[in-house]
């Protein structure tokens, strides 16, 4: 089979969905190396798949930018791929077969996502609804990475779920499957992994870590990886007024050896998301043996399962009192550690491209018995 995959989401600097679109990209590869191969990437990231099976095709078009759908489609199509598989939201709509994938509803569902700016926010989510319908009517199928997401996708455009699956995620920093807890030793110090922008929640964590701080000045340290985006300044403002910021540091840019060490080395992972797709960091903490915070309601319970201390994200009193408890109770930190890795074992990019596999080799078997595009609608 020829298939054509739409990695633009790819960066320079690997996170999030670039973390994703690798992770799929090389599992596809190891469970069907017979497919051809054709990826479609911006020309910063080129470097990321030089080493790999496939038929790199350099592209300065950005997502969801003005004439995307124009510049692309008959590109694409001119492939003559079996199928077109987009690794990350709206996009193109080519008479290719073609299948998207929804990360999460995040953009159009959390104020505030584009800035502090209500016009903007309101312009700009108009926008990304109306490209989003368009790819979601267009496709043949949809791919989401959890249960959270299909509900919120359905809920925002009604019927989507009946062209939806659901393939999970995985995370390439751990060896897991043996569901042992690594032997790493641990240090005193809290970590956050993710990016500034307002569903991750930092300004109530900022200020629940301060609080506790000041009740017991010896309370842990905590290390804060963040993503430099447009919402990086605003958070630095948080952090660097708040009472504790000599406690508080804050990295960017960082490898993943040193990301790899920092999951390693702590007592735990706090994401206190309003909001997430999947929670990709809890499952690498969880992978390396690390407990987690994690708000209840979203993805993240559901990723974390039992293996986690569950908040309200909308309370600081909770996320202080979930973080006291893992900081002041070595047995709970035991126990959690060994259901995270338990937990973790059960997700893997190559069981994320088996279901991506059954997908697309139907959508393709169905389309040599039905017109070409046929469109559902939704």
């Amino acid at each position: 089979m020829k298939i054509l995959i739409d990695a633009r989401a790819l960066q320079e600097h690997v996170d999030g969905i670039s973390r994703y679109s690798l992770g799929v990209l090389n599992a596809l590869l190891r469970e069907k190396p017979d497919w051809e191969y054709s990826v479609l990437v911006n020309r910063n990231a080129v470097a990321h798949i030089d080493d790999m099976n496939v038929t790199c095709l350099p592209t300065d078009v950005r997502r969801f930018s003005r004439g995307e759908k124009r510049h692309l489609s008959e590109f694409i199509d001119s492939i003559g791929a079996d199928i077109y598989l987009n690794l990350s939201m709206a996009g193109p709509c080519p008479e290719t077969p073609t299948v998207i994938t929804v990360h999460d509803l995040i953009v159009l569902n959390q104020p505030g996502y584009f800035g502090n700016s209500l016009i903007r926010n309101i312009l700009s989510r108009m926008v990304f609804r109306k490209k989003l319908k368009q790819s979601i009517r267009h496709a043949d199928a949809v791919s989401v990475p959890s249960n959270a997401t299909l509900r919120t996708l359905d809920e925002t455009f009604p019927g989507s779920a009946d062209k939806s699956f659901i393939t999970g995620e995985g995370q390439n920093l751990f060896s897991s499957g043996t569901g042992t807890v690594p032997d790493f030793p641990r240090e005193n110090f809290l970590l956050y992994v993710g990016n500034a922008r307002a569903y991750k929640n930092l300004t109530r964590l900022v200020v629940a870590y301060a609080r506790l701080k000041a009740m017991n000045p010896a309370f842990p340290k905590i290390i804060m990886v963040v993503r430099k985006d447009r919402a990086f300044r605003e958070f630095m403002r948080d952090v660097e007024d708040c009472s504790a910021t000599d406690s508080i540091t804050v990295l960017s840019h960082i490898s993943d050896n040193e990301l790899k060490e920092f999951y390693s080395k702590c007592i735990g992972l706090v994401m206190p998301s309003l909001q997430e797709g999947f929670g990709l960091p809890a499952l690498e903490a969880m992978a390396s043996g690390a407990p987690v915070v994690v708000s209840s309601g979203t993805a993240l319970e559901e990723l974390v399962g039992p293996a986690g201390i569950l908040v309200d994200p909308e309370s600081v009193t909770d996320i202080m009192h979930g973080m006291a408890l893992l900081a002041s109770q070595p047995e709970l930190r035991k126990e959690l550690s060994e259901k995270a890795v338990v937990r973790a074992s059960e997700f893997s990019w190559s069981r994320s491209a088996r279901i991506l596999i059954v997908e697309l080799e139907e959508i393709v078997s169905s389309h040599t018995q039905r017109p070409l595009n046929q469109i559902n609608s939704v």
